[in-house]
């Protein structure tokens, strides 16, 4: 049991050092900006680079893992993520900087659906629910305290590494996942899978057309170049899912089932899922750039004013999971899109009232109110997605739910924070490019509020909908 516990930590671990690399980057940026002299459009890139990477391998992550075998894909992946890591670390250009994070995103992709496979195959069926809430739990804090950790190691200039230690912090606690990994995790053996290389390559030309197109739109004079590619990536996309079908039709192994592309509650949750995390990470990428730009601020005090963020966030997840989702499905969900949208309106408020500059403690309110929205749609939006979904599908519905997060947030990198860099960029204007910016937020989360109109209106656990209680009504 004690063996069982410590293997449990490890994987743990792995997931928050994976999401981590997502949120601790955003609080660094200015000094990346800066030391680099990047470009708005490189700077996008080491954010989305990472993500829609992590979010493209993801899909075929799993059966990677089943190809060459769950605990050695997972050491493989973890062993890449740190050698990356220390190649971000040390990154000479902006360039080098961009194609270590790609690098860094797929082998991120390569470990973290292990993770979730491990603890299928550690637990019994009835004795997952707290390893996953935990595995759950853990996610948000990292989301929330990355910006925090990122402001403190840059703070602290160990050694004079600057921004260059949110990267390099990744290589002990790596190579302790490497070692404890190789002492608890179970053995697993390699199976005979079959990997979509065709859907695998499509998909991936498509998302990095959208991307690029959305960050395109918010440069000056790539309009049109912007909206060519956002068809192409489109019409890429569209291929895609006429691929899958086709595959499946003719008795492959198709990315995406139909059985999960066909079960309408998990295509409503995905659809949800998709728009979630554009407000949530463009806020945080567009107030800490404008707190430091604008306001002086250090990395740390950036960092600080998220922490309301943070800590709502865990509030909302246990109040939302536990007590409301069963009392009143999916008006939790809308109401924290609704509650996440009056949080970021007051920092916007902040910003545009004060005839100077806003105090400190004036941002902090919005930041709160913000986070408990985001705990009200993240854990109920999550038991929502899987709760009609048949347990031997359960590890790709985990994977795909996950990669489209990851998709979600590099478009909120690529829109959100696109919109902030070329508004300061043309005008010099922080605070305007950030009203601008968090406007573009709110209105998401709102359309975000709509589209869960399409999820079930009560709702009930998995084990009930596979069999005990009648199917949901949408």
């Amino acid at each position: 049991m004690q063996h069982r516990t410590l293997a449990l930590a490890v994987l743990l671990l792995a997931g928050f050092l994976d999401l981590l690399g997502v949120t601790i980057v955003t609080v660094a940026l200015p000094t990346v900006t800066a030391d680099l002299a990047a470009t708005a459009s490189q700077t996008q890139a080491v954010l989305a680079g990472y993500t829609l990477t992590f979010a493209v391998g993801l899909i075929s992550g799993a059966r990677l893992g089943r190809l060459l075998g769950v605990r050695r894909a997972f050491l493989i992946g973890c062993a890449g993520f740190t050698v990356a890591s220390l190649a971000c670390g040390l990154a000479p250009s902006a360039t080098f900087l961009v194609g270590a994070r790609i690098l860094q995103g797929l082998f991120a992709a390569l470990m973290i659906p292990q993770v979730l496979a491990t603890i299928q195959l550690m637990y019994e069926p009835t004795e997952r629910a707290k390893p996953m809430a935990a595995f759950s739990a853990l996610l948000g804090i990292a989301a929330s305290a990355g910006p925090i950790l990122g402001g403190l190691i840059i703070g602290l200039d160990l050694f004079g590494s600057s921004w260059r230690g949110v990267f390099l912090v990744n290589i002990p606690i790596g190579l302790f996942i490497l070692l404890m990994g190789l002492r608890t995790l179970p053995a697993s053996k390699p199976e005979r899978v079959h990997l979509d290389t065709t859907g695998l390559g499509i998909s991936a030309a498509s998302l990095f057309m959208l991307i690029y197109g959305l960050s395109a739109l918010a440069e000056n004079g790539q309009t049109a170049i912007g909206l060519v590619t956002i068809v192409a990536g489109s019409t890429l996309f569209a291929a895609f899912i006429a691929q899958q079908r086709r595959s499946e039709r003719r008795g492959g192994h198709p990315l995406v089932p139909s059985t999960l592309r066909e079960r309408g509650v998990f295509r409503s949750a995905m659809a949800v899922q998709l728009l979630f995390f554009i407000p949530v990470m463009g806020f945080s990428l567009v107030v800490t750039q404008y707190v430091q730009s604008s306001l002086g601020y250090t990395a740390l005090l950036a960092g600080l004013i998220v922490l309301p963020w943070a800590v709502f966030t865990g509030v909302g997840a246990g109040i939302g999971t536990t007590t409301l989702l069963p009392r009143f499905g999916r008006r939790v969900v809308q109401a924290g899109f609704v509650v996440m949208s009056g949080g970021i309106a007051l920092v916007v408020a902040a910003v545009s009232v004060t005839s100077g500059d806003p105090a400190f403690w004036m941002l902090l309110p919005g930041s709160a109110l913000g986070g408990l929205g985001m705990g009200l749609v993240v854990g109920p939006l999550t038991e929502i997605s899987v709760s009609q979904v048949k347990r031997e599908h359960a590890s790709d519905a985990s994977g795909l739910f996950y990669s489209v997060g990851q998709l979600s947030a590099s478009f909120g990198f690529a829109t959100v924070g696109g919109v902030y860099f070329a508004v300061s960029a043309e005008i010099s204007d922080y605070a305007t490019a950030t009203i601008a910016a968090l406007a573009i937020a709110i209105g998401v989360a709102l359309v975000a509020a709509l589209v869960s109109f399409k999820l079930p209106l009560r709702y009930v656990a998995a084990h009930q909908a596979a069999g005990e209680v009648r199917p949901l009504s949408s």
